[in-house]
């Protein structure tokens, strides 16, 4: 995903709903002068903040990085460099969507820095997408996590191991030394 494309349609969504990036702040938290340099593709966003307001804006967070698509095929080909991706370097954590938002299953690999984060706050319907569906599988590629599930203990998963989650994960952390990779593949609930 390059920076230009989403702040074109960060403009678009707050100018077709008559908003100000004033009233966009209030609404949010995230002050309207870093709003204006993401809009003008002057900064990049952390993915917490993306999915802020994707759910301020009641939009998936797939159609904010990717587009809208509406197109369906008997067979859809990902390949490597397609897709969008969405990479926060404060959280040390890049997704790729490995699909597209109109699906029922929603494929996405991170990619996780040691200490790598994604907490999931609670409300936050955009932020539920990744990683709060009906069901959620996830496959550790590389690495290890610790992933804290509706303020259960934190369980620790490594290379080759495989979770079924069901009503969503709070929290994901790399707790390795290295780069991690942890592949999400939940269902979409329609809602």
């Amino acid at each position: 995903m390059n920076r230009e494309e989403l702040g074109t349609r960060l403009r678009a969504l707050r100018t077709e709903r008559g908003l100000s990036l004033s009233q966009l702040e209030a609404a949010t938290s995230i002050s309207s002068s870093f709003l204006s340099l993401v809009e003008s593709g002057k900064s990049d966003i952390t993915i917490s903040r993306l999915l802020r307001l994707a759910d301020f804006f009641d939009v998936d967070l797939g159609d904010l990085v990717e587009g809208s698509r509406v197109d369906r095929r008997p067979l859809e080909v990902i390949r490597e460099t397609d897709g969008s991706a969405v990479s926060s370097a404060a959280e040390g954590v890049t997704i790729r969507f490995l699909g597209h938002s109109r699906w029922q299953l929603s494929p996405r690999i991170g990619e996780y820095e040691p200490g790598g984060t994604i907490d999931v706050g609670e409300g936050e319907s955009a932020a539920r997408e990744i990683f709060h569906h009906h069901e959620l599988f996830l496959y550790v590629v590389s690495g290890t996590f610790e992933l804290t599930v509706h303020g259960e203990d934190p369980v620790r998963i490594g290379r080759g191991d495989g979770v079924l989650i069901r009503d969503g994960a709070d929290r994901v952390v790399n707790v390795g030394r290295g780069v991690g990779r942890l592949l999400v593949v939940g269902l979409s609930t329609g809602a």
